[in-house]
């Protein structure tokens, strides 16, 4: 049987109210989008091997070795904490590295869809998300691992139940005669490092959105598999982007909150 593993990560959240169900909408700190990435491979060992083996190299240079950083008890690749030349080298790892796909929801945050279409419920908005990351990415032919970078509010329970969800609804659309082999994982990042990739790869698209630097983005371009910005009704008809066939652009999307 073949296999493929998937990894998966988040940046910002599903809550639109706070304690006693204050409005986050507008408030300081609030996040207006939910951005869900997975780096797929089929090589999870030379993976694991080649993020590791950068992490050496970089321990081992007496160019990057100092930076503080680098040098604090169990340091691991996290784009947001990592030094500015450590981000730019592993970037060029990350453009040449042959065996990674990645693919992105970018979930805006309309009130008025969360209240009427996700009940007003965070973990019916997180599923809707997490079913739009993983449709179409399942064969019934292929083993699946699955692993979820930890997060404060992540749950196995409602992980598991999101992939489960999303399989039964692939089997249906499809009209698959199995189910695909799967388990779900949630790993802290600290504990796997390719967990980093798809971290990278996150950072660098929420950095284009909201700082419109596209750089980081624009240099792993061509690892993107599909970007779909989810709720862009100004947009419905062009809201799927596929790397350097269709490049997900500023100018072609409706404009962000926050942007």
């Amino acid at each position: 049987m073949l296999h493929n593993y998937l990894f998966i990560d988040e940046c910002g959240d599903p809550e639109f109210y706070g304690k006693r169900k204050k409005l986050l909408v507008g408030e300081p700190g609030y996040q207006p989008l939910l951005i869900l990435g997975l780096v797929e491979t089929t090589d999870r060992k030379s993976l694991k091997q080649a993020v590791l083996a950068f992490q050496q190299q970089i321990l081992a240079d007496s160019l990057y070795r100092s930076i503080y950083s680098v040098q604090k008890s169990g340091w691991f690749l996290h784009a947001r904490a990592d030094h500015p030349e450590i981000r730019g080298e592993f970037f060029k790892f990350l453009r040449s590295y042959p065996d990674i796909r990645f693919h992105a929801v970018i979930a805006r945050k309309d009130l008025s869809i969360f209240n009427r279409k996700h009940n007003s419920n965070p973990s019916e908005f997180y599923f809707d998300i997490v079913h739009h990351l993983l449709n179409g990415r399942f064969q019934f032919d292929y083993s699946y691992n699955i692993y979820l970078a930890q997060k404060q509010k992540n749950s196995q329970d409602r992980f598991v139940k999101a992939v489960d969800q999303t399989i039964v609804a692939d089997i249906q659309q499809e009209k698959l005669q199995g189910a695909p082999n799967y388990r779900c994982s949630i790993v802290p990042s600290s504990e796997m490092p390719e967990l980093s990739v798809v971290d990278y790869f996150l950072w660098a698209l929420q950095r284009y959105i909201y700082q419109n630097e596209i750089r980081f983005w624009e240099s792993v371009e061509h690892k993107v598999v599909s970007v779909l910005d989810l709720y862009d009704h100004q947009n419905l008809a062009g809201n799927i982007y596929s790397g350097i066939e269709k490049p997900f652009r500023l100018e072609k999307a409706s404009p962000f909150l926050g942007q």
